[in-house]
């Protein structure tokens, strides 16, 4: 980040380049809609370029591309509020491969890819029923793999504190999956 603050155009390619997918697959979790997912993922770079001049090394860049992340996701769903929407098109969750994952195993069981996505389904509205500080945690735990001293660097916290704050958010999804996964409730 301080080559781009010097003005290296190489070196702002190599950061998007680096952390593109993380910033998509956040808002996309998040939203569920990959239009908009990549709307938000180029608003977070052409934010991070804009203000390159005002980046001071104080913690580790994935924190301060965090932190923008995280804003204009906020902002994003503090506007979708405002606004009613009509999706017209692709049903929610499907990234346009759908025929493609029914024929994605063909000696397993042929309920398999449906019951994979009613599964994965099921886990995102888990996911989505998370408070915010929880969600983010268990996001940046599991599905970037970051261990607890990266989640409380990333969220100002401590890393007892993010430990905590896991186990919380890990209790609820079991709650919430377990209600959503048990026939007949």
């Amino acid at each position: 980040m301080l080559r781009v603050k010097a003005g290296d155009a190489g070196a702002f390619a190599e950061l998007v380049r680096r952390y593109w997918n993380q910033v998509f697959g956040r808002f996309y979790r998040r939203l569920g809609d990959r239009q908009e997912a990549e709307d938000l993922a180029q608003d977070v770079f052409l934010r991070l370029y804009r203000y390159r001049l005002r980046y001071e090394p104080r913690a580790k860049f994935a924190t301060w591309l965090f932190h923008i992340t995280e804003n204009v996701g906020k902002n994003a769903l503090r506007s979708r509020r405002r606004k009613a929407r009509l999706r017209l098109g692709v049903p929610a969750g499907d990234d346009g491969g759908c025929l493609e994952g029914l024929l994605a195993d063909p000696d397993g069981p042929p309920s398999l890819p449906m019951e994979r996505a009613e599964l994965a389904g099921a886990v995102r509205a888990a996911v989505s029923t998370l408070a915010g500080r929880q969600r983010t945690a268990l996001e940046l735990h599991q599905f970037h793999d970051r261990t607890y001293a990266e989640v409380a660097a990333e969220m100002d916290m401590s890393p007892k504190a993010a430990k905590s704050l896991l186990y919380r958010a890990r209790n609820q999804l079991r709650e919430c999956l377990t209600a959503l996964l048990e026939p007949g409730v």
